[in-house]
């Protein structure tokens, strides 16, 4: 859809031709209006329409000087005029100065779209113009990077200039934009993405006057050639373009701003320095506005520091979830800000795991952690942040936890019942904690929590219940005196068995006996 801005002194006539003409039905809407020349001069050198609808007759400054105004600056623009039958000689020589029709009064809608198809056929040929001149512009800037003969780069240059109509050097500022990784989780091909951003940018230059240049590189990846000169091309220019694309875009972006402004020649020095930039993207996350001059001191450093990896593996085994993330994002914070060489940190995060494994699978045979080794040099090698290594590093071991826990589970079950069974089997022998963890291979301690968590109970309330349901049954035989009872369900002071089952079932034996 083209663009068209409207002038005309006679604000009734102005309001109709913005309201009642159906531009959007002839592919076309109104940009903006105004009242005289002058009024229109400075809005069209803001809002850059594609095609200017003026009124010749005008006060202040007529629609010719408004053309030519328009047609000094803006070449590619098209001009039509709007005048009346008496001023129709006036109008065909002004239409030297560009124009390319005009239009009578009263209007008629039929004229109007014919004329208009003219006009867009002009605009189209302008569009494709200026699209083949700035894909020409681009070709040449990609050779220029990497085009290492001098007089063909030379020729590369006048070319480049001729291009832009640039007679005298100047110096360039360069920034690379490149779509990060994770768009392919947004459905969307990155060829496509590509596009969107080129046609996005491009607005954004457009509506702030800036001329920029771009040029495709790597997959999803694009540099931004920029004239040093240009106004407002500060930090707040590329924040906002930032944001606004990824509010705008279904992807997100990292932008890498160089700040160092070198002439075309140099324009291998200018990407070599900007890629460096952009770099950092692997300290600093996705969708960020990475500046060189924010870049922390660069240690590059290939000497990993000590990791507490006793006590990661401790935490690991005693199922502590919530000591593992703080040990590794401390040292994830430690890398960051030693700018350890990402090959060091890669080798470092896929040795760790199979240190970590091999751990395991030695203390415990049954345990089997996920993964091959190439499943888990994916996991590592595929992440292009070393927040993405910290995550999956994270994954890994919390994956490997629940395994244990599961595994755990299952076993301390298995454990419990046997347990449970010991002592249903020998409740009329001397049994200790001591005793029955021995038998189990366990520690007290660690039998006594398992039991109490898989039961509800402690291993001792377990055994006085078992022992008082079998005196319970010894009871309904009248042979059986108190004293042999307690003897034969384990304990060897009667008096302790009555307290016992008199607090438990709020009778003495006796009594209990007498109720049957």
């Amino acid at each position: 859809m083209y663009s068209i801005f409207l002038v005309d002194d006679e604000e009734i006539e102005l309001e109709m031709m913005r309201d009642i003409i159906r531009w959007e039905e002839m592919g076309i809407y109104v940009a903006g209006t105004a009242i005289n020349g002058k009024d229109a001069m400075e809005k069209i050198q803001v809002i850059q329409p594609d095609i200017v609808l003026t009124d010749v007759q005008m006060p202040i400054m007529n629609g010719i000087e408004l053309a030519k105004q328009v047609t000094e600056q803006f070449d590619w623009m098209k001009i039509v005029f709007l005048t009346g039958h008496d001023e129709f000689t006036y109008v065909k020589s002004a239409l030297n100065v560009g124009a390319v029709g005009y239009l009578l009064k009263p209007l008629d809608l039929d004229e109007i779209a014919n004329v208009m198809i003219r006009v867009k056929e002009k605009c189209e040929e302008v569009r494709l113009k200026n699209t083949s001149i700035q894909v020409t512009k681009s070709n040449i800037l990609k050779e220029l990077i990497y085009e290492k003969n001098k007089d063909r780069k030379e020729n590369l240059i006048e070319s480049f200039h001729r291009l832009e109509r640039r007679s005298e050097p100047t110096q360039y500022t360069m920034v690379l934009v490149s779509i990060d990784d994770h768009v392919e989780e947004r459905e969307i091909f990155i060829e496509d993405a590509l596009n969107q951003l080129r046609s996005f940018t491009g607005e954004f230059c457009k509506e702030r006057q800036i001329l920029w240049n771009d040029v495709s590189l790597r997959e999803g990846e694009m540099a931004i050639l920029m004239d040093a000169a240009e106004e407002g091309i500060d930090r707040k220019f590329w924040t906002e373009m930032a944001q606004e694309i990824q509010q705008t875009l279904p992807f997100t972006i990292t932008l890498a701003v160089s700040e160092q402004y070198e002439p075309l020649e140099h324009i291998h020095v200018l990407y070599d320095h900007t890629k460096k930039v952009l770099g950092e993207l692997f300290y600093c996350g996705y969708g960020k506005v990475i500046f060189a001059t924010d870049i922390q001191v660069n240690f590059d450093s290939d000497q990993m520091p000590p990791f507490p990896e006793n006590k990661l593996f401790e935490a690991v085994q005693q199922l502590e979830e919530e000591q593992v993330v703080p040990i590794l994002q401390e040292y994830f914070i430690r890398l960051v800000r030693l700018r350890i060489r990402k090959k060091y940190i890669y080798d470092w995060a896929l040795d760790l795991i199979e240190r970590f494994h091999e751990q395991i699978r030695n203390q415990n045979t049954e345990t089997s952690p996920a993964g091959t080794r190439a499943n888990l040099y994916h996991s590592i090698y595929d992440c292009s942040t070393i927040y993405e290594i910290e995550e999956a590093v994270v994954q890994i071991l919390k994956h490997t936890i629940d395994s244990m826990k599961d595994r755990f589970t299952d076993k301390n079950q298995k454990l419990v019942h046997q347990v449970s069974s010991i002592i249903q089997q020998t409740y009329h022998e001397q049994i200790t904690i001591t005793s029955l963890s021995s038998q189990v291979y366990l520690s007290p301690n660690y039998l006594r929590s398992i039991f109490k968590e898989k039961t509800g109970v402690t291993i001792h309330d377990y055994l006085t219940r078992i022992r008082l349901e079998k005196a319970k049954e010894m009871l309904s035989d009248p042979s059986l005196k108190v004293q042999d009872i307690a003897q034969k369900v384990g304990y060897e002071s009667t008096s302790y068995f009555i307290s016992l089952f008199l607090k438990s079932q709020g009778v003495t034996p006796n009594e209990y006996r007498k109720n049957l």
